[in-house]
């Protein structure tokens, strides 16, 4: 028996030992694209998450938790505080507060009122317009939604979202992947900051 357990220990050691050593690298030297990357890894992570009713909280307590920790409060609609929680757990630089016109960054579009800009890529951020918004001063371009982009797929692309349902509704259920098509009403910003 102890032979058996001094064997295992031994067996488990003998690579850890061999491996040449491993540099760690702090996240200022990592690229924006490995951190898009991580972004919808960590989107698609919480796909399947749902939500209690009415903005009230989650069936996944970390997950509550961790939405709490960027500011979102029971009774808050939470699209855009997903959208936060990702890029905050990726490292990526933003400005969201969690309010949905927030996700939109003027300061690098990528496709808005129908025109592409520069490709969409994968962690881009997403945000959709809505009528009943338009001409609302307070909410930029009548912005009402946001969610993370996984894919473009030609006259669309692939989403994760936040406070949404099977139906894609603004006022939802859970975490779900959707695709949308590109029009007027959807907008596609970046948030590298480089």
């Amino acid at each position: 028996m102890v032979k058996t357990i001094i064997l295992s220990i031994c067996i488990f050691l003998i690579p850890i030992c061999t491996y040449p050593r491993i540099q760690i690298y702090s996240s200022d030297n990592i690229t924006y694209e490995l951190k898009a990357e991580f972004a919808v890894e960590i989107a698609d992570s919480f796909v399947g998450i749902k939500e209690k009713g009415s903005n009230s909280g989650f069936n996944h307590p970390t997950f509550e938790m961790m939405m709490k920790n960027v500011g979102w409060y029971k009774g808050a609609p939470w699209c855009a505080y997903i959208l936060k929680l990702i890029y905050s757990i990726a490292e990526i630089e933003n400005t969201i507060t969690g309010w949905s016109p927030s996700a939109y960054n003027k300061k690098n579009i990528v496709y808005t009122n129908g025109k592409l800009y520069k490709p969409i890529e994968p962690g881009d951020a997403g945000t959709l317009s809505y009528n009943k918004f338009k001409g609302n001063k307070s909410r930029y371009k009548g912005i009402g939604h946001a969610f993370i982009v996984k894919q473009h797929r030609g006259n669309a692309v692939v989403t994760i979202e936040g406070n949404t349902d099977s139906d894609s509704g603004r006022e939802g259920d859970g975490v779900y992947e959707k695709i949308r098509p590109l029009n007027s009403n959807l907008h596609i910003t970046r948030w590298n900051t480089k």
